[in-house]
């Protein structure tokens, strides 16, 4: 079932879950990530998986679709990384999940956590975010599939 392009908008922690889920596995280049200290803006590009649209979103991926977004953050003070390559622009990185945290003075952290270790942790005194399908939907080369990493012993 197609059910259009999504258009999500988060103002606290719960919201932000909600498009936690929507764009797990989502695949982005480092390239496609900016942010803008003067507009206090942080953008991303990515591709999703449109598991909304398959019959059963717990069956196999057969079926399943991707599509372009954009994924975007006001009122961001500061934004900080590990994990990543920046030498590297090209190479893509998973989206595993994003996470919130208290900071300090009042702030909130907002971890956009990547398969292999790579984060980028967002600095607010709020959250404010929007998710935004465009472009048309296609269907997706492979299914959901990143490394996993070793606990040492």
């Amino acid at each position: 079932m197609d059910r259009g392009p999504l258009k999500l908008r988060a103002e606290d922690a719960e919201d932000l879950a909600v498009m936690a889920a929507v764009l797990q596995d989502a695949r982005a280049p480092l390239k496609e990530m900016v942010f803008d200290p003067e507009a206090r803006r942080f953008l991303v590009a990515l591709r999703r998986y449109r598991r909304e649209c398959l019959p059963d979103p717990c069956a196999a991926c057969d079926g399943l679709t991707e599509t372009s977004c954009v994924l975007g953050f006001l009122d961001i003070e500061a934004v900080r990384h590990r994990g990543l390559d920046l030498g590297q622009p090209d190479k893509e990185l998973s989206l595993l999940t994003i996470a919130t945290e208290p900071g300090a003075s009042c702030l909130v952290h907002i971890r956009l956590v990547f398969a292999g270790g790579a984060e980028i942790r967002l600095e607010s005194d709020c959250i404010r975010a929007w998710l935004e399908d465009f472009g048309e939907p296609r269907p997706a080369p492979t299914p959901p599939a990143h490394p996993v990493l070793e606990e040492d012993s």
